[in-house]
């Protein structure tokens, strides 16, 4: 099989998560990725991410602290993996493109609109790809509820809840993600969930939104559990104390092109919680939109509730793509300890076959751009204090929230 040679720019947390995807896909017969390289400003960590690459890929990979050393000293260099705080992208990956290499970028693919457009362009001038690591909806949960809303297991939706806040005052995993002009909390979530809504129900028209900052100061975890060395290490580092200026609390109500209204609740802050993910149609429900690691179930008006494995197995024709059917043979990744890492390698491949004109891809910038969007037209509409259609806020007309942070970024 044919393989593009990539670098892996940042070996942080994430960077290490990546590579571990990395190794998942080099275990199959569908292997089309080769690392050739790692770089990242901090020398310390790019030497770190080299040999943990070594101990899970059998091969040390070449170590640059700069993108402009790395495309010129690796020979055939196709493609970077950039996984650096999202405040950055639009910089890097704009450089790598214009340098004429591919690009997946982690999500979200940038903080404003202003940087998703500028990358975009820098796809589009070079004639590159820009795939956006968006993970959730390749999981087979996912999958499954986009087939079963195709088949018209509960009719026609008209309503659907995405409520995910949980209560309290901890670092959400890192400090910048509590920083306004970094993303912030509900920006690094919230792109999951908007990507899996529009993955549903189709594209936002309007949205309608509040967005508060309830908890000003965020305290260290008492403990953390996490199988990478590189978060226990920040772990140990990690201030008691840090400030937050980004939201991290948001209502809205999302009126889809297509008609669907849904109802949004996402967070983590105060002292209370709201769960509950649902898409009603007029002859039954489905139980979430899927996610990573995650299940469904359906009720049909008159019915039984149906879990998710016997869903599965009543769908002959639920088919996965062949490297997640060979992934997740049982057509289920629930219970999967692997699963964050064989979604990425879903991932890789995907880049990897459109960069050797194999294939489209499914996040590519216009897709990444769109989840950023009804995020930001949530904190938007918040500072507007009226609805805001995806039009507004994907051009640019309303962009007063937007505009401070692309004054604190110099962008």
């Amino acid at each position: 099989m044919d393989k593009i040679k990539l670098g892996l720019v940042g070996c942080g947390g994430m960077g290490m998560r990546h590579l571990h995807g990395l190794r998942e896909l080099s275990r199959t017969p569908f292997s089309n990725v080769e690392l050739a390289a790692v770089c990242d400003i901090d020398r310390e960590s790019a030497e770190h991410g080299a040999a943990d690459a070594e101990e899970l890929l059998g091969i040390r990979p070449e170590v640059f602290t700069s993108l402009e050393e790395m495309a010129s000293g690796v020979s055939d260099l196709a493609a970077v993996d950039v996984v650096i705080d999202p405040s950055f992208h639009q910089k890097v990956v704009c450089q790598a493109l214009d340098m004429g290499l591919h690009v997946m970028v982690e999500k979200p693919m940038a903080v404003t609109m202003k940087a998703c457009h500028s990358m975009i362009e820098a796809a589009a001038r070079n004639d590159r790809k820009l795939s956006v690591a968006e993970n959730y909806r390749r999981d087979p949960s996912a999958r499954l509820v986009h087939h079963l809303l195709e088949k018209g297991a509960i009719g026609s939706p008209y309503m659907a809840t995405f409520h995910a806040l949980s209560p309290g005052d901890e670092i959400f995993i890192t400090p910048w993600r509590h920083l306004k002009d970094r993303g912030g909390l509900l920006l690094d979530l919230g792109v999951h969930f908007t990507d899996l809504i529009r993955y549903q129900l189709g594209d936002v028209a309007e949205v309608y939104g509040d967005a508060r900052l309830v908890e000003p100061v965020r305290r260290k975890p008492a403990s953390m559990s996490s199988p990478y060395r590189y978060y226990q290490d920040r772990f140990k580092k990690l201030a008691e104390e840090v400030p937050a200026t980004a939201e991290d609390t948001s209502v809205a109500m999302l009126r889809m092109e297509s008609g669907v209204v849904v109802s949004w609740i996402v967070g983590s802050s105060g002292h209370g919680s709201c769960g509950g993910n649902r898409i009603l149609g007029d002859r039954g429900v489905i139980e979430g939109f899927g996610t990573r690691g995650g299940t469904t179930a359906v009720k049909e008006a008159g019915q039984e509730e149906v879990g998710f494995g016997d869903l599965v197995a009543a769908s002959d024709d639920f088919e996965l793509e062949p490297l997640a059917a060979h992934l997740f043979p049982d057509r289920m990744a629930a219970g999967d300890s692997a699963v964050d890492w064989k979604l990425l390698a879903l991932e890789y491949f995907e880049l990897a076959e459109a960069a050797l004109g194999g294939r489209d891809l499914e996040v590519d910038g216009v897709e990444g751009m769109k989840d950023v969007a009804v995020v930001n037209a949530i904190l938007e509409s918040s500072r507007a204090g009226r609805a805001v259609t995806m039009s507004e806020v994907e051009s640019g007309e309303v962009y007063e929230y937007q505009a401070e942070i692309d004054a604190a970024l110099g962008n």
